[in-house]
């Protein structure tokens, strides 16, 4: 009776596993169809998710411009409220 070595469980898996793992970057849709149609469609899925992309972004700037936005206002809050004190403080002498 053969003993089972490391070596001999590592080429059976990787025959089990190598056509699947084929398959799948086969199957991944990455690749231009000869297909009008297809490829037509491939062609505006990859547009769109370019848009939904720079949307994102859009939308991470606008974020972070009125995060700076409230920043400033209430700094200017805080500064109003500091020289309305001084007026009063000025009047009541």
């Amino acid at each position: 009776m053969k003993l089972i070595t490391s070596k001999a469980i590592a080429s059976g898996t990787m025959a089990l596993f190598l056509p699947i793992m084929l398959s799948c970057s086969a199957l991944s849709g990455n690749s231009v169809s000869n297909d009008p149609s297809v490829a037509a469609q491939q062609q505006e899925v990859r547009a769109l998710k370019q848009e939904v992309r720079q949307a994102e972004q859009y939308a991470e700037e606008a974020k972070q411009r009125e995060k700076a936005a409230k920043s400033r206002l209430k700094a200017a809050e805080y500064e109003l409220k500091a020289l309305e004190q001084q007026a009063k403080r000025r009047n009541s002498y």
